[in-house]
């Protein structure tokens, strides 16, 4: 591993098996750097919107905010198709630690594309979840986990996405950012003491 940090999140065509990312948001770190963010779109015609879900796109607001329907191209973002978009995302999370809010999703939305284009997934195996982390967190200071991942976000101090920014790749990207930052700033006394 590498010791980069990749905090990502895909906007999805559904929950089915099948889905695609039509948003991606990945945010690079690593310690004593600046970060690095990039949000892409994958052009339609990659996005088997035949087969998609309308209460999915509903959520992300896929028919608003996809530069190819009403909505426009965020500055600095881009629009690819998903061969060009699976590069990118397989160079950026090569040996990385995946970070997300319930990042299976998002790795399990990812991996299929990599491999549809000949890449495959290089991230570290181990997804890391801040949602379980943050109950692991709650439960070492005495307090019982509520139960979602709004609710356990704002028991750590840290406020979910809300308005515009939710359900939004880059939204919920910067989400798992903060919250993990904030899970490192106030660490938790460890409870057992070495043998």
């Amino acid at each position: 591993m590498n010791g980069a940090r990749v905090y990502c999140d895909a906007e999805t065509t559904g929950t089915h098996g099948d889905r695609r990312a039509w948003e991606i948001a990945l945010i690079g770190s690593r310690t004593g750097e600046p970060d690095r963010e990039l949000l892409i779109y994958v052009d339609v015609r990659d996005l088997d919107l035949e087969n998609a879900d309308p209460k999915a796109l509903a959520v992300g607001r896929f028919e608003e905010r996809h530069p190819q329907r009403a909505g426009t191209l965020p500055a600095g973002a881009l629009l690819l198709r998903e061969a060009d978009a699976a590069a990118i995302v397989h160079e950026w999370t090569d040996r990385a630690q995946f970070f997300g809010v319930v990042p299976s999703f998002d790795a399990e939305t990812l991996a299929p594309a990599l491999r549809r284009h000949g890449l495959e997934p290089s991230w570290c195996y181990v997804t890391k979840c801040l949602v379980t982390m943050a109950e692991g967190y709650l439960m070492a200071l005495g307090s019982e986990p509520e139960q979602n991942s709004e609710r356990i976000s704002r028991q750590c101090g840290v406020e979910p996405p809300a308005g515009a920014e939710r359900h939004t790749a880059l939204g919920d990207a910067h989400w798992a950012l903060r919250w993990h930052r904030q899970l490192h700033a106030n660490p938790v006394s460890p409870v057992c003491a070495a043998a």
